[in-house]
């Protein structure tokens, strides 16, 4: 479970679920039930295509349901060490694990599904009444999204980082890597020009921003961190800290001084 904060929230920041998020949990959750009643249903009719199906999309949703659950009940405290690179903070290795096995699952199912609709079966799992010509369309968005994020997650083998060095801030999800240097930020604040759940935004000279989205998720105090941020990009007399161990062993007792109020 997260611990609470001794240091004061950014003021755009919230916690909990949101209303929409709190939909898309529950309508996952029903969903990974559907689909392991309709693998078991599949089984029980001797189709293992059909139980394929089922069971990649069960597998799928519960991939969500859990990355989801470890975001919000699992300290991210101890995913983080430093070097003489720097200070690096990271999601928690276990979503990582729950989104693979989750794409992987939605990778069998929706190949699966097609692999029925090639072969002319009637009778599909999920299929809606009609044509089912609206379900052919997810399912091939569900290969092509399973397919592609995979591909980016085995090939960073991590769902995300933040680094802190001497130089400046680097930012990685599973796509794409960002870096800034110290002397080109401008400001780090929590305000993003787009909707972002708990942001830490990094805005640099020529107008450009690095978001940090979802930033509670890279450390036990998110709030910590997001002060952390503002620290060594005003105090560049203590980046030294960020190579030494010093920074890391401040991030956990949370010794930053907030200062509120200001971008300078």
């Amino acid at each position: 479970m997260r611990r609470l904060s001794s240091l004061p929230t950014p003021r755009t920041w919230v916690t909990g679920l949101s209303p929409l998020a709190l939909l898309g949990f529950l309508v996952c959750v029903g969903a990974a039930l559907y689909s392991a009643a309709q693998a078991v249903i599949a089984l029980r009719d001797n189709s293992p295509l059909a139980a394929l199906t089922a069971g990649g999309l069960a597998v799928f949703f519960c991939g969500l349901v859990a990355a989801l659950a470890i975001t919000l009940l699992v300290s991210a405290g101890s995913h983080a060490d430093w070097a003489g690179s720097g200070t690096t903070v990271r999601i928690n290795p276990s979503i990582a694990w729950a989104y693979g096995i989750g794409l992987l699952g939605g990778l069998v199912g929706s190949t699966c599904y097609l692999i029925f609709v090639t072969r002319g079966v009637v009778e599909l799992p999920f299929a809606a009444d009609g044509d089912g010509t609206v379900t052919r369309y997810l399912m091939v968005a569900l290969l092509a999204i399973s397919f592609v994020s995979l591909a980016a997650l085995l090939r960073s083998r991590e769902a995300g980082h933040l680094r802190f060095s001497v130089d400046g801030i680097e930012y990685a999800d599973m796509f794409r890597r960002r870096s800034a240097h110290w002397d080109d930020v401008v400001k780090i604040t929590d305000e993003a020009n787009r909707r972002t759940r708990n942001p830490i935004v990094v805005g640099m000279r020529d107008g450009k921003q690095i978001v940090v989205p979802n930033a509670d998720r890279y450390a036990s105090s998110g709030a910590a961190l997001y002060w952390m941020a503002r620290h060594y990009w005003r105090h560049p007399e203590d980046r030294e800290e960020l190579a030494d161990g010093r920074a890391l062993d401040r991030l956990r007792k949370e010794q930053f001084e907030p200062d509120v109020g200001g971008d300078t």
